[in-house]
C-alpha cells in the first residue's frame, strides 16, 4: 500500500514503529558492546592477577630475618641515620610451628604475635625485635634501612614489615595497609614502574623513627624488607622472601665442598 493513501495518523504510527525498531537495534548493539567490554575487562583483570602472581618476589634488601649485632646497637645489614640513641633487643624467634617459637625475654612477644597477627606455618625462622630510639636534633628525617643508594632496586618493588608502635611516633613512605589486634599493623609501600627509561628506587625514608626532633620511641618490628615486583598486601599479606645467592654464600659452599673431598 502506498503511503500516499495513508492518513496522517497511520503515517505517524508507521514512523513510530520504525523508530522503535531502530531504538531496539541500537539498544541491542549497546548491550553487545557492553558485554564485550565487560568480558574484555574480566579477561584483563584475570590476566593481571595471574601476571602479578607469576612475578618472583626476590628480596632486594638484607637480613629480612632481622638478626641484631652482638651488642644490641644495630641490625645486621641495616643502616640508621639521624638518631642519638638506638637499642635493639631480640624479643622472640618465630619458627615453622608455634610450639617451637622462642621467647627470649619472657615478655610474651611470640604469643602476642601469634595471637594477633599470624598463627600459621612459617617457611623459615625470623626474629621479632624491640627497637628503642631517640632522634637527634637534625631536621633531616631519622630513618632505618636506608638502602636507597645500593642500586639494586630497579623496577617495581614492594616494601613491608609487621610493626607495633609502643611509644613515640613514626613517619615515612610506608603506611598501615592492614590493622590487627593489640596494636599490630602491616606497614607497606609500593613503588610503581612508571617509565622504562629511568632507574627505579626505594624512597629515602621508608620508615622514619620519630616525627619530631629529640623524640623518643619504642616499637616491635619483624620481617622488614624490600622485594621485587608487586605484593598483594590484602590477599598475600607479608612473609619471608628468598634471596639471590651472595658471593659470601658461594665461598662458604665452596669451602664446605673442599673439606668433603
Amino acid at each position: 500500500m502506498s503511503n500516499d493513501n495513508l492518513s496522517i495518523t497511520e503515517r505517524l504510527t508507521n514512523v513510530a514503529a520504525r523508530a522503535n525498531a531502530l531504538c531496539d537495534t541500537v539498544n541491542n548493539q549497546i548491550g553487545a558492546i557492553n558485554d564485550a567490554l565487560t568480558n574484555a575487562e574480566n579477561k584483563f583483570d584475570n590476566y593481571m592477577v595471574g601476571a602479578r602472581a607469576e612475578l618472583s618476589h626476590v628480596l632486594l634488601s638484607k637480613n629480612q630475618k632481622m638478626e641484631p649485632n652482638d651488642n644490641g646497637t644495630a641490625i645486621k645489614g641495616f643502616t640508621t641515620i639521624g638518631l642519638e640513641r638506638f637499642e635493639v633487643i631480640k624479643e622472640a624467634t618465630i619458627y615453622a610451628a608455634a610450639a617451637n617459637d622462642t621467647d627470649h625475654t619472657g615478655r610474651g612477644v611470640a604469643q602476642d604475635f601469634r595471637s594477633n597477627v599470624y598463627n600459621g606455618y612459617v617457611n623459615t625462622p625470623f626474629h621479632i625485635l624491640r627497637l628503642k630510639w631517640k632522634r637527634n636534633t637534625a631536621a633531616h628525617p631519622a630513618r632505618i634501612d636506608n638502602n636507597y643508594w645500593t642500586g639494586s632496586q630497579q623496577g617495581a618493588l614492594s616494601t613491608g614489615c609487621y610493626f607495633k608502635l609502643l611509644s613515640g611516633s613514626v613517619e615515612g613512605s610506608m603506611q598501615a595497609v592492614k590493622d590487627y589486634s593489640n596494636g599490630w599493623q602491616l606497614l607497606g609501600y609500593h613503588q610503581k614502574a612508571d617509565s622504562p627509561a629511568k632507574s627505579f628506587y626505594g624512597p629515602h625514608t621508608k620508615l622514619g623513627l620519630s616525627a619530631s626532633t629529640l623524640e623518643e620511641g619504642e616499637a616491635l618490628i619483624c620481617l622488614f624488607g624490600t622485594v621485587s615486583g608487586f605484593v598483594d598486601f590484602d590477599k598475600a599479606g607479608w612473609g619471608v622472601y628468598p634471596e639471590f645467592a651472595k658471593p659470601s654464600d658461594v665461598s662458604v659452599a665452596t669451602a664446605q665442598l673442599s673439606t668433603q673431598q
